[in-house]
Formats: C-alpha cells, structure tokens, sequence
C-alpha cells in the first residue's frame, strides 16, 4: 500500500522564475547602494562646519568600515546556504543549497509527541509569517517553505504548491502523526484534495481590506474634524 502510494505521489520540483528573479536582485542592489550612500555622508549632513566633521570622521568611518566588513563576511558566509533547488517527493523534502550541501525533512524521520493533548505538525508565528513545524527525530525543526533561513537563489512561483505537496506527504505516508488543523486554515489548504483554497483565501483578503478601509476613513473623518 506504502509503494502504491509512492507511485502516485509524483516528485514536484521548485521552478524559478528568472525575470522576476533578476528585477528583485536589480533593486535590491539599488536599495543597498542608496542606504550606503546616505550612511556615507551622513556626517556631512550633520556636521555644519568642516572641523566638525573632521573630527566626528576620525571616529565614524573606521567603525563603518569595520562593520561594512562584518557586513559583506556575513554575507559571504550566508550565500552558501542560499537554496538553489526544493524537491518534494515521497521521501520527504529536500533543500539543494549552493555550496553544494542537501538539507532534508524526511517523513520517516518524523516523530510523535509523548504528550495527548499536542499535535504532532503545527505552526510556528516566526517574522509575521508561519513556520510549519514538526517533530525531526526528537528535534523541533521548521521546514523552511518561504526562505526565512537563508533565502532563495531564485524567485520560485510555486512554493505554496511545494508547501501543499509536503504538508499531503505526511497525510499519505505518516497517518500516524496528528496534524494541527489550524495548518490547512493558515495556509489555506483544502484537507480533502490539498488543492488551494483561493474562495477562503480572496476572503480573509478582503475582511483584511474592508477593515483598512474603514480604520483609513475613520482616521481621515477624525482628523477633518479635528482641522475644521
């Protein structure tokens, strides 16, 4: 039953998109060129007199240079981890990063918690966002679909289908584990078919956009008010 299982269950590979990829990259760098350029002469900004500024920049350019240096170290270290591929198969999960190294999440990894009352996959609020979280061999892990470790070499356009993929994964091979149901609704998944629920999804979407309106007019009415 597990092999038929796994024949169906088609491995589904991360697909980049590269004009976005290369427009992201282009602002980015263009983001960073102009806070470097502020930070630059910023002193002289401050400064009103020439002396002033010599002396403040006796102090303020050695530590920017060292931490410009910390800075680029970082990121040296950092673009090694970078992911460059994601496979989703019956296996599990499997990150490809750029110096070569394989990260992997492996439904038979998984563990059960000891306690009754906690499930086994769940959500974790990191950065705004929600991490899926499991059990990894006693180990809590987050199985990273949206580049909170180390970033993606890519923009990929189907990280949710991945996410989706992964998350009907443990459904088929680990019925055993007890999934927090509080997963399909934050990531808006149908539990029956794992597709996505866009009708769930366009509408906390525009609950989201009715309460800005509102809060948007009312500050604006307040604040008519308040001048006249």
């Amino acid at each position: 039953m597990q092999e038929d299982k796994g024949k169906e269950f088609l491995p589904l590979v991360s697909k980049p998109w590269f004009f976005m990829t290369w427009v992201t990259r282009f602002f980015a760098a263009l983001l960073l060129l102009a806070m470097f350029l502020v930070i630059l002469v910023l002193p002289a900004i401050i400064c009103g007199q020439l002396t002033w500024f010599i002396i403040v920049g006796i102090m303020y350019y050695p530590v920017l240079g060292f931490l410009l240096y910390r800075f680029f170290l970082y990121q040296k270290k950092i673009r090694k981890r970078i992911v460059k591929r994601i496979v989703v198969d019956d296996k599990g999960v499997h990150y490809e990063r750029a110096d070569g190294t394989m990260d992997e999440v492996l439904y038979s990894n998984l563990k059960e918690y000891s306690f009754s009352d906690q499930y086994d996959v769940g959500v974790s609020p990191r950065n705004k966002q929600y991490m899926l979280k499991v059990n990894d061999g006693g180990r809590i892990a987050d199985v990273d679909f949206d580049g909170m470790d180390a970033g993606y070499y890519y923009y990929f356009t189907n990280l949710r289908t991945l996410r989706r993929k992964y998350i009907q994964g443990i459904v088929y091979f680990r019925p055993d584990l007890r999934i927090n149901p509080f997963v399909f609704d934050v990531y808006y998944i149908n539990p029956v078919d794992f597709t996505f629920d866009w009708k769930t999804y366009w509408i906390s979407l525009l609950k989201v956009g009715g309460i800005l309106i509102f809060l948007t007019l009312g500050s604006a009415f307040l604040l008519y008010k308040f001048v006249s």
